[in-house]
């Protein structure tokens, strides 16, 4: 838990103050800890697609990164439109989309897809989180892969990650 309170300080330390949530049970954790954050200003937004528009077009105002948040499964695939958009316009979006364990890919779950790359040559990069984060490098790791993903959404030419 320590390593997700992580991500919404980093989120701030590199000046993302704005954070579109799409609230689900998958993501909650992460959703807690943007929502509690008192340097970041939070819309929720259940609507995937609208959500991801509204967080490209703040990005797109105000010329920095925006950070977007989903549960697991076809969640994300709703932010595809918006990112696809973020891409062309070479506006900074970092995209967290919670998953499934590893293990439960493939497995015929409902909302459990297989999400690594999920958005192929729209996306300048994807990262994925450990799976285990009672590693004691875990939280640096995290952080880390957040760090890394927020200079690639931003590193000329801008554009999601």
């Amino acid at each position: 838990m320590q390593a997700v309170h992580n991500i919404a300080e980093i989120c701030a330390q590199h000046g993302i103050t704005d954070v579109v949530l799409s609230p689900g049970s998958r993501c909650a954790p992460l959703t807690i800890a943007f929502a509690r954050h008192p340097g970041i200003r939070v819309r929720t937004v259940p609507d995937e697609r609208a959500a991801a528009f509204i967080g490209l077009g703040l990005a797109q105002n105000q010329r920095r990164a925006v950070a977007l948040v989903c549960t697991s499964g076809t969640a994300g695939l709703n932010y595809a439109p918006a990112v696809a958009e973020a891409y062309f316009q070479q506006i900074p979006l970092v995209v967290f989309t919670a998953d499934r364990p590893p293990e439960w890919i493939d497995q015929l779950d409902g909302q459990t897809i297989r999400q690594a790359d999920l958005y192929g040559a729209h996306a300048k990069g994807t990262f994925t989180f450990p799976a285990d984060t009672s590693h004691a490098d875990a939280k640096w790791h995290s952080a880390r892969l957040v760090s890394e993903a927020i200079n690639l959404a931003q590193q000329f030419p801008a554009g999601p990650v």
